[in-house]
């Protein structure tokens, strides 16, 4: 009797516990210093080839050297599925308007630069398209930037600066491509993953997709991207205020302050509790950062599992761990001490159980920009809609997370559950909860700490410009300790994680470098040119010093 052939899905299924089985051992033997570099490793042979040297290697005994014989003779080097190419568009000569730089310097920067594209271009080879199982990279139909070194595949929320990067060096056809790129990405999983590996596509980054189609169009002035763009935003959106992700608060004024030691959390960057919201009625419905993911991720394995070690974890609890890291790494800051609840340490990232600020502007500006798409194609109802949906986010993010105390928005600690809401509050949350309006509700906390992220609302327009309230933020972000001679601190604590003290990310500086601008309060412009030649020239001495643009910088 014929045996019946296994389903697809089943297949994969094998191949993933196959691959997982390799990754521990590999993990186990420190075969590689980075563990990301066996996972962008693609498959030479087929699965079956693979699995029948796998299970005759497991019977004969494993050791380090047979371990990396099988590697070898199975999988080929991180990189070699792609093909370096130039940029769509491209052109050596410089954007012209670099001449009218005074400085002979930055014009050198910039020159240099430019010249960048060229080495960072990648498209990924047929065998990707036409064999995808043997690949961790994700197909895609155009070219695209990768940041470079063991990053080699295109990032989501990295592309915004791309794009932007990609027009100022008038590179209009490479910016359409790689925004075309992400809304594929959108029509296959229904978002954009956090980046194109396989292992990534558990949790997204923060959603500048829509802003993204916006300064392509704003460039090229074609409609049809608008056509193309405009389901797959909506789309997007659904996958950010859906599931896991979506969540109902109840709040209205500030109850008493509790001792921090409540919840043992005293003097710990982001943990302490700024104000208590309690015996409030009024419910909103906000996003969180949610991977689904509880295991270790693959591209960080070792790591991971060190970590529940020192948590001391197994079992639930350690699911829980790497389901907050994981969403850590969805926010964009992997990893930071705004993350960390009763406890210093990496340990004690909480990632689910906290509200972001930055994510719901970045929502409400998504709204907006959907809104805005909608009218100029004539959609009436998707626009108006979709101004509903931003009217609604946008009053929860000023009642619920601004702070008069400090002139900044703040992120939300969850609390108890306190049950499901009634039909009336539920109707009242529905521009924003979807189809998941009848879930729990939340008491929250406003959450202490100061961040960059603390006055990215400001970006997204949560302030009207010249307001009493855009004038109050740029007061706070002056006198909030971030604005420092090397350029804004990512936070005001040396927790030893990346996106803290005293490192500047880029994007952070460019976001409150335009939110001051166009703040429409006079402060703010004298802020935003303080920041930018601060910024500048950090980066030129940094560039004359090393020859090399880094990713961070110490603010």
């Amino acid at each position: 009797m014929a045996t019946a052939a296994a389903s697809p899905v089943k297949l994969r299924a094998r191949r993933y516990i196959l691959w997982q089985e390799i990754i521990k051992q590999v993990s186990s033997y420190g075969l590689f210093k980075d563990s990301k570099y066996f996972v962008d490793c693609p498959v030479l042979r087929s699965w079956d080839d693979v699995s029948k040297d796998w299970d005759k290697l497991t019977s004969e005994g494993l050791t380090k050297e047979i371990l990396h014989e099988f590697v070898a003779r199975n999988f080929g080097l991180p990189g070699s599925d792609l093909k370096v190419v130039l940029p769509p568009g491209w052109h050596e000569v410089p954007p012209s308007w670099l001449g009218n730089v005074p400085e002979p310097d930055m014009r050198d920067l910039g020159t240099a630069v430019h010249g960048l594209w060229k080495t960072l271009c990648r498209q990924v080879s047929p065998t990707v398209i036409n064999d995808t199982d043997r690949h961790t990279l994700l197909p895609l139909p155009h070219p695209f930037i990768v940041p470079g070194d063991r990053f080699r595949e295109c990032y989501n929320w990295d592309s915004y600066w791309n794009i932007r990067g990609l027009l100022a060096c008038e590179l209009v056809p490479a910016a359409e491509c790689l925004v075309r790129n992400l809304l594929h990405l959108v029509d296959v999983w229904g978002f954009v993953p956090n980046g194109t590996r396989q292992y990534y596509t558990n949790r997204s980054q923060p959603p500048l997709l829509s802003a993204m189609v916006l300064a392509v169009w704003n460039a090229s002035n074609d409609d049809s991207l608008l056509v193309d763009a405009l389901p797959q935003l909506v789309k997007q959106h659904r996958y950010w205020n859906t599931g896991n992700k979506a969540v109902r608060v109840r709040a209205g004024r500030p109850g008493k302050k509790e001792d921090d030691e409540r919840d043992g959390c005293d003097g710990i960057a982001g943990g302490s509790v700024k104000a208590l919201y309690e015996g409030a009625s009024e419910v909103f419905t906000f996003s969180r950062y949610y991977a689904e993911l509880n295991e270790p991720r693959p591209e960080s394995f070792r790591e991971d599992i060190q970590l529940a070690a020192i948590a001391g974890v197994s079992g639930r609890e350690a699911a829980a761990l790497f389901c907050d890291v994981a969403s850590a790494a969805e926010s964009g800051w992997d990893f930071s001490s705004r993350w960390f609840v009763s406890g210093d340490g990496l340990q004690h990232t909480r990632t689910t159980q906290i509200v972001p600020a930055d994510l719901n502007a970045w929502l409400y500006r998504m709204e907006q920009d959907i809104a805005a798409i909608a009218a100029q194609l004539g959609a009436a109802q998707l626009q108006d809609e979709y101004m509903a949906r931003a009217s609604a986010r946008l009053h929860g993010i000023n009642a619920v997370m601004w702070s008069a105390e400090d002139n900044c928005w703040h992120d939300l600690l969850l609390r108890e559950s306190c049950g499901p809401m009634s039909s009336a509050q539920a109707q009242g949350t529905a521009f924003l909860s979807g189809n998941t309006a009848e879930g729990a509700v939340y008491d929250v906390e406003l959450r202490s700490g100061i961040f960059a992220s603390n006055w990215v609302p400001l970006w997204c327009g949560c302030a009207k410009p010249g307001s009493a309230l855009a004038e109050a933020a740029v007061i706070g972000l002056q006198a909030s300790g971030l604005i420092q001679p090397g350029g804004l601190l990512t936070s005001l604590y040396r927790s030893g994680e990346q996106w803290d003290a005293p490192n500047a990310w880029p994007p952070l500086v460019h976001m409150i470098i335009e939110a001051a601008v166009e703040s429409g309060v006079p402060s703010g412009t004298t802020l935003a040119n303080q920041l930018a030649d601060n910024w500048l020239h950090a980066n030129l001495v940094a560039w004359q010093a090393t020859g090399h643009m880094h990713e961070k910088y110490n603010g």
